[in-house]
């Protein structure tokens, strides 16, 4: 009995053993695949990741290829589109109840604002789209979900291309301020992985709205610039900065 009950627990070891093997083998996938489900869920629209590279003895990860694709409405063209992404993580933080991210780091982003003849934006969809996911679902957030916190946020050297469907084939091309944010969700002692994206995406929007505002982006709006120009500022004054 005892003999079999030893082979018994080795089996489970060994299933045990080639299930976390597999795990870690294919935690690239595994991460890509929760950033895309994640963040199409929050966003309402396709995000995807071309891959993810994780090297957890150094504590970093690469993200590369990851867009966000313009909200229903809206052109075929990515909202935005990211090259690479660097990520460094805590160490000591991993297993934890809090994941520390010590830092997320997003170099010469590409960034498509739309407006339409009414003074909307996809910009605008965006943000109604992130507040219709989480009102319609506040278990999200609970539950068993890993927390983390986000020590230092950096996206710098972006690029935004404006267009409006009041003057068609007309474009205004230009820089973006540099984004900085810190200590995510460490007042809450920690924030689920939807409730950082929220944070990040609302101050991005916010931040890519107030540049457009002082943007030459009324060359291309003609005569409906002064209503356009309210109705963004409305956007920001209503979603706030996280």
């Amino acid at each position: 009995m005892k003999k079999k009950l030893l082979i018994g627990l080795g089996g489970i070891v060994l299933v045990l053993g080639v299930f976390l093997w597999q795990v870690v083998a294919n935690l690239d996938n595994i991460v890509a695949g929760v950033i895309e489900s994640v963040g199409s869920d929050v966003l309402q629209t396709k995000v995807s990741v071309s891959g993810v590279s994780i090297n957890l003895k150094e504590g970093k990860a690469g993200i590369d290829g990851l867009t966000i694709a313009n909200p229903a409405g809206f052109s075929s063209a990515d909202l935005f589109a990211m090259k690479g992404i660097e990520v460094d993580l805590d160490l000591q933080s991993v297993g934890g109840d809090v994941l520390v991210i010590k830092s997320i780091r997003i170099s010469d982003p590409k960034v498509v604002f739309e407006a339409d003849n009414t003074g909307g934006s996809n910009m605008q969809a965006l943000l109604d789209n992130m507040k219709s996911s989480s009102s319609g679902d506040n278990e999200t957030s609970s539950g068993n979900a890993v927390k983390m916190i986000i020590a230092s946020f950096e996206f710098t050297g972006g690029k935004v291309k404006a267009t409006s469907t009041l003057k068609p084939g007309k474009t205004v091309d230009f820089k973006l301020p540099a984004i900085r944010m810190s200590d995510i969700g460490r007042a809450e002692g920690g924030v689920t992985a939807d409730v950082v994206m929220q944070k990040i995406i609302s101050k991005l929007v916010n931040n890519v709205i107030e540049a457009t505002l002082r943007a030459e982006v009324d060359k291309a709006l003609e005569g409906k610039k002064s209503d356009f120009k309210k109705k963004l500022g409305d956007i920001i004054r209503g979603s706030g900065n996280s």
